[in-house]
């Protein structure tokens, strides 16, 4: 197999996750992550209860779970996706062991280490009851592994460091992939607490600049969390104030630093290749802000919501990207 083929497959993955990721996201939007109360089958079988046998049988053996056969689909249908991507990245492992002699061991093992604990955690939120930490861990870790795939793949292509690096460009960027990394996570914990719509107003949150009512200590525990159904939103009003309001000051505090970025590249950088994938990322960025606001205006439509989820995985990868750009040399 030549290179080309294998960083292509590897391209492909990434892309694949984002598919998975985004139905992810519907069936979390859709209150579906619960569809099947059980795990790897649903109710038992490895489809859907469609037929009165079934149904009858799977209330027998759940006879506490409310059955939705099109959540219950959902689910499914993510599982499946969710279970095709886990060989895939198995092959991509071991293609990348025997074909790219020249990336390190560590990254392909990483990939296979990475989609299994996404297996666990995948059961996890089922039979913990989509417990925030959980759920906001299964989508970080799928992020991360749709960009260690970018990111294998962009070393397969054959790389070297450049001649001359700029440290500074190096460390803003290391700054702004942390930073939105921090900012992933307070989306996914933003989302999994159903606090998405605790500020309906804009630019303002609860009719006010800085809301005196947060509870940051409720809104932010993270460990010991109790066994109840979290799809129900249990979370009190004064703590998903909490959470949404430091999402929206996350996010401001980002796009400054993003701009400063961008004006150091634009003004500072000669490289067209940073500047033209610079160009994309700032699009990228710019259209995000763009559908976080549009959650709150239009009340968290399904389509903007699963987009917003998407686009935060696009522009991770697009700063992956040009970090990649900004160190390394391709060779092919």
């Amino acid at each position: 197999m030549s290179l080309d083929t294998l960083r292509n497959i590897c391209f492909f993955g990434a892309l694949y996750i984002l598919v998975v990721i985004s139905v992810g996201a519907w069936v979390r939007l859709t209150d579906a992550g619960l569809g099947c109360p059980d795990w790897p089958g649903c109710y038992g079988i490895l489809g859907t209860p469609e037929t009165d046998t079934e149904i009858m049988k799977a209330k027998e053996l759940y006879p506490d779970a409310s059955i939705d056969t099109g959540k219950a689909w959902r689910e499914m249908f993510h599982r499946y996706l969710a279970g095709i991507l886990g060989i895939f990245v198995f092959y991509i492992s071991y293609l990348t062991i025997r074909y790219a002699k020249h990336v390190s061991i560590i990254f392909p093992i990483a990939l296979s280490t990475l989609i299994i604990i996404q297996s666990i955690m995948g059961m996890l939120t089922v039979t913990e009851l989509v417990k925030p930490t959980i759920v906001t861990t299964h989508l970080v870790l799928g992020m991360s592994t749709a960009t260690l795939l970018l990111w294998n793949g962009l070393l397969i292509q054959g790389s070297k460091f450049l001649a001359l690096i700029d440290k500074k460009l190096i460390i803003l960027l290391i700054l702004c992939i942390t930073g939105l990394v921090i900012q992933i996570i307070l989306g996914g914990w933003t989302s999994t607490n159903y606090a998405s719509l605790a500020c309906t107003d804009f630019p303002k949150c609860d009719n006010s600049w800085w809301p005196s009512n947060m509870d940051y200590q409720k809104g932010f525990t993270v460990f010991n969390l109790p066994d109840i159904n979290y799809e129900l939103a249990p979370l009190a009003y004064n703590a998903k104030v909490a959470i949404h309001f430091t999402h929206r000051f996350g996010a401001l505090l980002l796009t400054a630093l993003y701009l400063y970025l961008f004006a150091y590249i634009f003004f500072k950088q000669s490289n067209t290749t940073i500047k033209l994938i610079s160009i994309i990322a700032l699009l990228v960025f710019v259209l995000q802000i763009i559908l976080g606001i549009s959650n709150v205006i239009y009340s968290l439509p399904i389509n903007i919501a699963v987009l917003h989820t998407v686009n935060a995985s696009i522009l991770l990868m697009s700063m992956i990207t040009l970090l990649y750009y900004s160190t390394y040399h391709p060779q092919r």
